[in-house]
């Protein structure tokens, strides 16, 4: 999976690649990953765990789909979501620091899963933590109304954040933890345990 990660004066900002980019992304020749972590040795581990399905039923399903949730305002994102025509996510902004994004690469917690759920066969992506992905507390969103496809979401209060809405009653923001796809043509795995990171520094 293709994640770059961007150091600025003013926001740190990520983007993560949930699909294989529909056009070549130049890879950037300035990368200074290599400064934090040894690059011969990322690796995206793949395990098989059937008993996570589990913890899948323990999560809340909402009764819409993200893309609908998104534009209805039912939540807001931290940043821009980017959706194919129908409704799958192919990418997204997300706030991640340097330190994060070499916490995240070094403890291997994007990773890949295989597992069992509602009777199908899925890979579950994680983008986070294990124990911060698979909480309770967490929800489950499906991408469209094909149901084979579905993120691990958390909500955050936007103060939590830094951020702050007007008027601001109600107001969440929708974070990503997880991808679960029983679509392998849309989220390949091959392509999901394919590291490719880049830390790049703005001037």
């Amino acid at each position: 999976m293709k994640i770059t990660c961007i150091e600025s004066d003013y926001a740190h900002i990520g983007y993560l690649y949930l699909q294989p980019p529909s056009e070549k992304v130049p890879h950037q020749t300035n990368s200074i990953l290599n400064q934090s972590t040894d690059i011969p040795q990322i690796q995206i581990p793949f395990e098989q765990k059937p008993e996570l399905g589990i913890y899948l039923d323990n999560m809340t399903i909402l009764p819409y789909s993200f893309r609908c949730g998104y534009k209805q305002v039912k939540f807001e994102t931290e940043y821009g979501v980017d959706f194919d025509n129908s409704g799958y996510i192919t990418g997204f902004e997300v706030g991640l620091s340097p330190t994060q994004f070499i916490k995240l690469i070094e403890g291997q917690s994007y990773r890949l899963y295989e597992s069992v759920w509602h009777n199908q066969t899925c890979h579950i992506f994680l983008l986070d933590e294990l124990d911060s992905v698979f909480s309770e507390l967490n929800v489950i969103c499906r991408m469209n109304r094909k149901e084979d496809a579905y993120l691990i979401i958390q909500f955050a209060q936007p103060e939590t954040l830094g951020v702050t809405f007007y008027p601001s009653e109600g107001k969440r923001i929708a974070l990503i933890k997880g991808l679960i796809s029983a679509n392998p043509e849309l989220y390949p795995p091959s392509y999901l345990l394919q590291p490719d990171f880049e830390l790049i520094k703005d001037k």
